[in-house]
C-alpha cells in the first residue's frame, strides 16, 4: 500500500462542482481536505491521495463528455464508482467509497427506512451511502474519512493489528476483556482479511453490521433500558455532574466513529455496572429493585423509572425503534432481512403487528402462534 498523508483528503466527484464548493469548505473548516471535481476531472493520483470518494448519484452527461459505446458510459454515480474502485484496487489502495444522493429514498425504496444507508451501502459494495439533505452529512463525512485514514496508517505502517482494541479507543479496564470477547463474538473480518483489504473490510463491517444495530455497543435507548431507567431520565443523568453520571461516563464509546450513528455505549461496561449492583443488594432483593435503589441514590435527583416487569424495546416495518419500550408479554420477537445474527433479537408489539401487514411476515416462526 502507498504512504498515507498526513491530512486525510476528501474527494467530492459531482457533475456541477460549483454547488458542492460550499460543503468542500464546510469539511475544511472540520480540520481535514476538500477537493471538488467532476467524473472527467479525477484522476489516478487524487484516487491515491484520497481517505473518501464522494460520488453524486444522478449525474447529468454533456453531449460530447463520453463515448456512445454503451461499455463506456456509466449511466449513474453507481456505475462511475464501480470505476474508481477498481482503479484503487489496481493501485493497491483503499479509500472508503461513498455515494451521495438527495433522493436515498427513491434509490432505496424496497428497502427499510431505519438502515436504508446501511442497506444500499451494502447492496451496491460501497463503504456507505449519504443523504445529501442530512445537516450532518459533512460531519458525518469527514467522521469516516478520519476513521479510513486512521485504518491505512495502521495497515500501512505495518503495526501489528491489536483485533481493533487501539481503533475502537478500547483502554483496558476490569471490563476490557469481556468488551473484546464480545467483540469477537461479532464475527469481525480477521486480521489477515483486514490486512488484505488494508482495513476496509474492518470498516464496512463496523459501519454496516455493529453501528446501526445493538450488539457489544449500544445505543442510548438499549443502554437507558439494561438500566431500566426512561429515556428522558437516561439523557438528564448524562448531562449532569452526578456520582452516577461519573461512574457510566468511561463506558461511552469514544473510538473511530463515535457520533457516525449517535452516541454509543461499552454493553461490557454497563452489564459490569449492572451485575455489580446486583452482587451488592440482598439475596431477596430483585434487579428491578436493586437497579432503583442504588440508581436513584447515586444520582440524588428524581428519575423515572422502567416499570415493565420484562421490557424490551420495539421496531415497526422500517426497522426504526420507538423510543418508548414494552413488556415482553405485549410483544413478539421478528426475524427480519439484514439484521446481523450476532445482534440482539429485534422485537414489534403485538397491536403493531395485527396492524401491519409487512411487520407480521417479520414475525420469528416460534412467536407467530402469539398472533
Amino acid at each position: 500500500m502507498t504512504e498515507t498523508p498526513a491530512n486525510p483528503l476528501i474527494l467530492i466527484v459531482d457533475d456541477k462542482p460549483e454547488a458542492e464548493k460550499g460543503r468542500a469548505s464546510v469539511i475544511s473548516n472540520l480540520g481535514l481536505r476538500a477537493i471538488v471535481k467532476t467524473p472527467q476531472e479525477v484522476t489516478i493520483e487524487d484516487i491515491k491521495d484520497a481517505s473518501v470518494v464522494a460520488v453524486d448519484e444522478y449525474l447529468e452527461w454533456g453531449a460530447d463528455s463520453h463515448p456512445e459505446t454503451l461499455a463506456f458510459f456509466p449511466v449513474d454515480g453507481l456505475a462511475v464508482v464501480r470505476v474508481l474502485q477498481r482503479h484503487a484496487w489496481a493501485n493497491k489502495v483503499a479509500p472508503a467509497f461513498v455515494l451521495r444522493s438527495g433522493e436515498l429514498a427513491k434509490l432505496g425504496a424496497a428497502l427499510p427506512a431505519g438502515i436504508r444507508e446501511s442497506a444500499l451501502a451494502t447492496q451496491h459494495d460501497l463503504d456507505w451511502a449519504f443523504n445529501k439533505n442530512d445537516e450532518n452529512e459533512s460531519r458525518r463525512i469527514v467522521e469516516l474519512a478520519a476513521a479510513t485514514h486512521s485504518l491505512r496508517e495502521v495497515f500501512a505502517g505495518g503495526a501489528d493489528w491489536d483485533s481493533g482494541a487501539g481503533w475502537l479507543s478500547l483502554e483496558e479496564s476490569e471490563w476490557s476483556k469481556l468488551a473484546m470477547a464480545q467483540v469477537d463474538a461479532c464475527r469481525p473480518p480477521d486480521s489477515s482479511v483486514a490486512d488484505y483489504t488494508a482495513g476496509s473490510s474492518w470498516l464496512r463491517w463496523f459501519t454496516q453490521r455493529i453501528l446501526p444495530y445493538p450488539s457489544f455497543l449500544l445505543s442510548d435507548l438499549h443502554a437507558s433500558l439494561r438500566l431500566r431507567l426512561g429515556l428522558q431520565s437516561f439523557n438528564a443523568v448524562m448531562e449532569s455532574d452526578s456520582e452516577l453520571a461519573r461512574i457510566l461516563r468511561p463506558f461511552q464509546y469514544c473510538g473511530n466513529l463515535r457520533d457516525f450513528c449517535g452516541r454509543r455505549w461499552w454493553r461490557a461496561g454497563i452489564e459490569l455496572f449492572i451485575d455489580s449492583i446486583v452482587a451488592d443488594a440482598d439475596w431477596d432483593t430483585s434487579e428491578a429493585d436493586a437497579l432503583t435503589e442504588r440508581i436513584s441514590e447515586l444520582h440524588g435527583d428524581e428519575l423515572d423509572f422502567i416499570e415493565e416487569e420484562h421490557p424490551v424495546p420495539v421496531i415497526d416495518s422500517d426497522y426504526v425503534e420507538s423510543q418508548w419500550v414494552i413488556d415482553s408479554s405485549d410483544a413478539v420477537r421478528l426475524s427480519p432481512d439484514l439484521w446481523p445474527v450476532f445482534a440482539d433479537e429485534p422485537w414489534a408489539s403485538i397491536e403493531d403487528v395485527q396492524d401491519d401487514a409487512t411487520l407480521k411476515a417479520l414475525v420469528a416462526k416460534e412467536d407467530r402462534a402469539r398472533i
